[in-house]
């Protein structure tokens, strides 16, 4: 599969939710000063024990975003549960505290104060929704807590880099570029009409989308709706879309109003307007909301491999590992999203070795080097000035198969994976002794680091 790569921009990084492929690997290091002036001091063993490491994560388990987080959240436990029945790594066993943010800034504030205060984890990972980052980044970032995969695309997160702090999403202003290169490829001269959520999440992905048009000289008249987080109805919205005679709708925001939006264009309307929604609504889930007929021929983009995608050996592998654990947990895009964010925080841990600080670990989760699995598109690499570790698109297409019975859902890929690794020079990592003994992600030159063709 041949990769096109596009300039990165200076301050900007990327973004993504399905987030197929993250196992990386990295090594240890020196004290550093974190962003804001704390220090992050090593030998903080905090959430370690010789049996034990406790690890949180902030989910939306209540609330119209569940959707995405229950069965991420689910995903994340059951890779644990896998791992811990072959003895853990370095002989502790990995818990996790999942703790429910409700997608809400306020709850996810005196959540995340009881995972640091009160549970005392050693980091957070995969913490869901930029009004949930943007309640307790300061907070991890004072408290020296290591805040690991964070699920937003917002570039303020890592835009300038903070030392605590990695993103599993390519932002939303580089995703919003790449989908105005599709828009203009395709509707040239047309209206698009952009429907995104009412906070910083949907403004920054419409305004990439404004930039990414305008950086190519495409000529389009763009109208905007924004609807509110807490409402999953866009009735209102696609009508009044519908009354400005738009060609083409962008969507951005999360599946339950992606849903809706299908659902109200092609039943209640009878709009057969061609859509486009942002990665991550790219999952089964919402076509089971939308139904097949309102979803089928809608564009989005994706990161890695697919859970549907079996002729991939690695994916029937981590199926029916996960099946081995968690029979009951249904194997599709989001309990994968889960299942490698789980995978590659392991992988994490492996590379930093038996001596498990949070320094040791910032230190390694800054010293990733090409690493490449059998579900990723690109190799991935990180930095001290590179806290991204997912860098690379590929478009998908809402397709149904109609010739089974009951018809089967697909995102199908199509076209060439989009591109945009910025740490170009690095060292592939040494393992630390007895690290190939541990279960979970391989490490060093064992880690398809050289690209599949």
């Amino acid at each position: 599969m041949r990769v096109v790569n596009i300039k990165r921009p200076v301050l900007l990084l990327t973004i993504a939710l399905a987030l197929s492929a993250l196992f990386v690997a990295s090594c240890g290091g020196k004290e550093e000063k974190a962003a804001g002036g704390s220090t992050t001091t090593a030998g903080d063993t905090t959430g370690v024990t010789d049996t034990t490491i406790k690890v949180g994560t902030l989910m939306p388990i209540t609330g119209a975003m569940a959707p995405w987080g229950i069965p991420i959240s689910k995903g994340m436990a059951a890779y644990f549960d896998w791992i811990n029945k072959q003895g853990g790594i370095y002989g502790r066993k990995i818990q996790i505290d999942i703790a429910d943010s409700g997608y809400s800034g306020p709850q996810a504030t005196e959540a995340v104060r009881k995972l640091v205060e009160q549970d005392q984890v050693f980091l957070t990972y995969g913490n869901l929704g930029t009004e949930v980052e943007a309640a307790v980044d300061q907070y991890l970032t004072e408290h020296n807590v290591p805040d690991i995969y964070v699920l937003t695309g917002a570039s303020q997160f890592i835009d300038p880099v903070v030392k605590n702090r990695f993103s599993a999403m390519v932002n939303y202003t580089t995703e919003g570029k790449i989908f105005a290169k599709y828009i203009a490829d395709h509707y040239a001269g047309k209206k698009l009409g952009i429907l995104a959520q009412n906070d910083d999440y949907g403004k920054e992905g419409e305004a990439g989308t404004r930039q990414g048009l305008e950086d190519i000289g495409a000529n389009m008249d763009i109208t905007t709706e924004y609807y509110d987080a807490a409402s999953t109805d866009v009735t209102a919205q696609m009508q009044r879309l519908k009354a400005d005679n738009v060609d083409v709708i962008m969507f951005w925001g999360g599946v339950p109003q992606a849903a809706n939006m299908m659902k109200t264009a092609r039943q209640t309307l009878s709009w057969d307007v061609p859509m486009i929604v942002n990665e991550a609504c790219a999952a089964e889930i919402t076509a089971t909301l939308a139904g097949f007929d309102n979803i089928e021929g809608v564009i989005s983009t994706t990161v890695g491999i697919q859970a549907w995608q079996t002729d991939v050996p690695a994916i029937l592998e981590i199926k029916d590992e996960m099946a081995s654990v968690a029979p009951d947990l249904p194997f599709d895009n989001y309990s994968l999203v889960g299942w490698n964010l789980s995978a590659s925080l392991t992988g994490l841990l492996k590379q930093t070795g038996p001596d498990l600080t949070r320094e040791a670990f910032i230190a390694a989760s800054e010293s990733v080097c090409n690493y490449m699995t059998e579900l990723a598109l690109i190799p991935s690499s990180s930095s001290p000035t590179d806290h991204s570790f997912t860098e690379a698109e590929i478009f998908v297409e809402a397709t149904v198969d109609k010739t089974v019975d009951p018809p089967v859902f697909h995102w199908a890929p199509f076209g060439d994976v989009v591109g945009f690794e910025s740490t170009k020079d690095c060292t592939i990592p040494t393992p630390p002794p007895h690290a190939t003994e541990q279960p979970g992600p391989k490490l060093g030159t064992e880690s398809y680091a050289t690209p599949k063709p």
